[in-house]
């Protein structure tokens, strides 16, 4: 044992003590989450057992696991988890941790779908795969062709697929943006490419800062990869009928919004608002 009744109370409330000490704001559901991982438990035996003593490796585990949350590591790197869309994935530091606002592509992609079947998409700059991943859990018969420029981000996106079941249906390619997708055509084109601009990832929080630039940094004014890409659109989107949704940065959707429309000149594009009401997503449709 770690000591005599040393328990999961007093685990508890020593994580939260560290966490708050270090700054972090949401101490105490950090710290329950840190306990829940290190000692494998939910939160309903967690709180029925606040009187169980821990074993002295746990104890250990747990004190590390609070130190590297102190020193801003991101949470989600911690536990190695996160939830989204209602599906808990595995992520590591090769890939952007994924947000709540994320989850409107799928809301949005879902509501253009509804009455279609057999859809061919695109997820450009998959990372750890979620948005491919969702898309092929909630839509049976899609095929999802998923690409990202970094092979270590594709592990976890294939281990993400492996998970949930529906690997037979998601083929990763390694390349840049649309590179790897010469003579396909999608009609669902889902993207979430670097937006942040650069003066906004020198102020953003430290735990930001410790995600891989590649999946953040959009270049001066956010825009510089979707610039790259939307020229790429015409030549994969299928003119009979297709989607593009783009997660943007509100502070550039209008910018976000002009380039793509530009390189879809018969597009209807618009700018979806998420539930912040900030905007959120550039959607570009071809009938």
């Amino acid at each position: 044992m770690a000591g005599p009744g040393v328990s999961v109370r007093q685990l508890l409330e020593r994580t939260r003590a560290r966490l708050a000490a270090a700054g972090i704001q949401e101490y105490r559901l950090e710290a329950e989450l840190l306990l829940q991982h290190v000692l494998e438990i939910d939160a309903a035996r967690m709180f029925a057992g606040l009187s169980d003593s821990v074993p002295s490796k746990a104890e250990t585990t747990l004190r590390r696991a609070a130190d590297r949350r102190a020193d801003r590591e991101p949470l989600a790197y911690i536990t190695g988890r996160r939830t989204f869309y209602g599906r808990e994935f595995g992520v590591t530091p090769d890939v952007l941790i994924p947000r709540p606002e994320t989850e409107l592509l799928v809301d949005l992609a879902l509501r253009w779908a509804a009455g279609r079947s057999g859809l061919q998409i695109a997820d450009i700059g998959t990372g750890s795969g979620v948005l491919a991943v969702t898309l092929a859990s909630e839509m049976r018969d899609a095929a999802i062709d998923a690409v990202d420029l970094s092979p270590r981000a594709l592990d976890v996106a294939r281990s993400n697929a492996r998970q949930f079941g529906v690997a037979d249906r998601i083929e990763f390619l390694e390349g840049d943006l649309a590179g790897p997708l010469e003579g396909r055509r999608y009609q669902l084109v889902i993207a979430n490419l670097p937006y942040v601009r650069s003066d906004t990832l020198t102020r953003a929080e430290a735990e930001v800062r410790r995600e891989p630039v590649l999946a953040l940094l959009g270049g001066q004014d956010g825009l510089d990869v979707i610039r790259r890409f939307a020229p790429m659109l015409p030549d994969i989107m299928d003119p009979a009928g297709s989607l593009a949704l783009f997660e943007v940065d509100p502070l550039t959707a209008g910018g976000a919004a002009e380039t793509i429309a530009a390189a879809l000149p018969g597009a209807r594009v618009r700018v979806e608002l998420d539930l912040a009401r900030l905007e959120r997503c550039v959607a570009a449709e071809l009938a």
